[in-house]
């Protein structure tokens, strides 16, 4: 999903007057309302390749982060045993405050054992999170919580977020290098299993399990190649992944590193299955490259002489472009600043067929990006794997709208973009267009019934010319008191139409692959002849709605 904008609460800055004067954003860490005093907020400002501040909370549970330039920001808290809430992914500007919220972690804790029910001392255990708390599968990318086992053989993996999880005694994992002999042995998932066999653990927030591993000592085998790449001083180390494939979805991962000015690499006490291997360097700053995704099927022997290319990754460079409203309503209204504007593209998972019973699954880490406009209001969206893209646009601007995504004679918002290995793409424009209205309300039952808890008001074109425009469709969501507000629409004549629906926010809505399913959302609003008319930068409030 992509993240929300937070509620503005500093003015929009005109791109040619936006201010130099560096800001600040404060806020308050809490658990069930309780201060956290032990927290690190990571802030980064969005198209930055590091974070940009770290801020400590204090004992009440505050934050300040200071020294931030105009833009827009994303904040990562973390805290010992605790996890940051799910819907916490939002954009932040200077000035604002913020109130984050942590839970307590999940715990798996118990005994890697030997065949004799003696203890196996230093052995690396991690927990491997394969689906989240509402059993959508998940590919973690970056690191797994792993400890080693003390003297009497007992582990202690905390600050689990919710969700089912693996776990696994034994082998590399993502630590590239070998700490003890353990590491070359492939992972005893437990009880005392292979990956094909493991036992998926679900865990909630807070709970804590005890899993027992019986070790069962294999050496696994070894997959071995070298990766074709440029060489480089700036970054000589290329990493190469090695992620297990269970029903086409990676899971488990193993990780090594091969110098640029070298040949060669291995993966040892890799157990017998289906695998996706890659290889991602980034020979200079702002210049990553990637291997094509490589499927290996590793069955009672080593497999070597793999060879990864590492080529250039994509891009996609383009301008955004402001179109100032005319009507009287208008006057004075501030304009969207440039680098406060987000321009983002997310990689489509292309689906099994009866062609291609196997589709690669993509390089994960290679699927999306997001950028801020320049002061010239350009933007390049780069290192992005082959594949169709599709944009999302976010600006701190109620009183415009976004008009359109075009590339040349290509409408990008009817259409993916679609991405060749080391293509990059041009000529990208993103309109945005003053004149937005605001339409807010209230949803009622007509008998006083409850309201379905998770119930949602589609804003639907009603102009013949507008009906297959998907920049033009609107979703907001409806409170527990039946209160909702949708803002940034382009102004003209809507139905409304609330409904319990699987399409939750403008990204899902607005997709080429909803085109169905709004024409369906169509039919269905026109019959239930809800009808409304906005005027340019006009601000509806209190409109009644029925559900029906």
């Amino acid at each position: 999903m992509w993240p929300p904008v937070q509620a503005q609460t500093t003015p929009e800055p005109t791109p040619e007057t936006a201010s130099t004067k560096l800001g600040s954003i404060t806020g308050r860490v809490l658990v069930d309302g309780q201060a956290v005093n032990n927290a690190s907020i990571v802030v980064t400002r969005v198209g930055a390749p590091r974070p940009t501040r770290f801020s400590p909370t204090n004992d009440n549970g505050d934050f300040e982060a200071k020294g931030l330039e105009a833009g827009v920001y994303q904040l990562i808290v973390s805290a010992p045993g605790y996890v940051a809430s799910a819907d916490q992914e939002t954009y932040y500007r200077a000035g604002d405050f913020v109130t984050l919220t942590m839970q307590k972690g999940g715990v798996i804790t118990g005994k890697v054992l030997n065949a004799a029910d003696e203890p196996v001392i230093a052995v690396r255990v991690r927990a491997i999170r394969i689906r989240d708390e509402n059993g959508k599968p998940v590919f973690t990318s970056g690191w797994n919580p792993d400890r080693v086992t003390d003297d009497r053989g007992v582990y202690r993996l905390f600050g689990l977020r919710p969700g089912t999880y693996l776990v696994a005694a034994g082998g590399r994992g993502l630590s590239a290098f070998g700490i003890n002999g353990y590491d070359h042995d492939a992972p005893t998932y437990a009880p005392s299993s292979t990956r094909d066999t493991a036992t998926a653990i679900s865990l909630a927030a807070g709970e804590e399990k005890t899993i027992d591993i019986h070790y069962r000592s294999g050496a696994g085998h070894r997959v071995s190649g070298s990766v074709n790449a440029a060489v480089s001083q700036h970054s000589p180390w290329i990493s190469i992944m090695l992620a297990r494939l269970i029903n086409g979805v990676p899971d488990a991962q193993m990780s090594t590193y091969q110098n640029s000015g070298a040949k060669g690499f291995e993966f040892n006490g890799v157990e017998d299955g289906d695998y996706m291997m890659w290889a991602q360097y980034a020979p200079a700053p702002d210049d990553v490259h990637a291997s094509d995704p490589r499927r290996i099927t590793v069955k009672g022997a080593d497999i070597t002489g793999v060879v990864l290319d590492a080529k250039p990754l994509a891009s996609i460079a383009g301008e955004l472009v402001l179109i100032p409203p005319t009507a009287e309503a208008c006057k004075g209204k501030r304009q969207p600043s440039f680098n406060e504007t987000v321009i983002a593209v997310q990689r489509k998972q292309k689906q099994a067929s009866k062609a291609e019973p196997e589709v690669t699954p993509h390089i994960p880490t290679r699927e999306s990006a997001q950028v801020t406009a320049d002061k010239s209001a350009g933007f390049v969206l780069r290192s992005l794997a082959p594949g169709q893209y599709e944009f999302a646009v976010r600006f701190f601007a109620n009183d415009w709208y976004l008009q359109s995504i075009n590339q040349r004679t290509s409408d990008l918002a009817r259409s993916a973009l679609t991405l060749k290995s080391g293509e990059r793409a041009t000529g990208v424009k993103v309109t945005l267009a003053g004149g937005a209205a605001t339409l807010s309300g209230k949803v009622e039952s007509p008998d006083d019934q409850p309201l379905p808890a998770t119930l949602f008001v589609y804003l639907v074109p009603a102009e013949k010319e507008k009906g297959d425009d998907p920049l033009r469709f609107s979703v907001a969501p409806v409170d527990a008191d039946g209160l909702f507000a949708l803002e940034q629409v382009a102004p003209g004549r809507y139905w409304l139409i609330a409904k319990v629906d699987n399409l939750k926010s403008n990204k899902s809505l607005r997709s080429p692959d909803a085109a169905d399913a709004r024409v369906k959302l169509r039919r269905e609003a026109e019959s239930a002849m809800a009808e409304v008319a906005l005027e340019p930068c006009q601000n509806v409030t209190g409109h009644k709605l029925v559900f029906k």
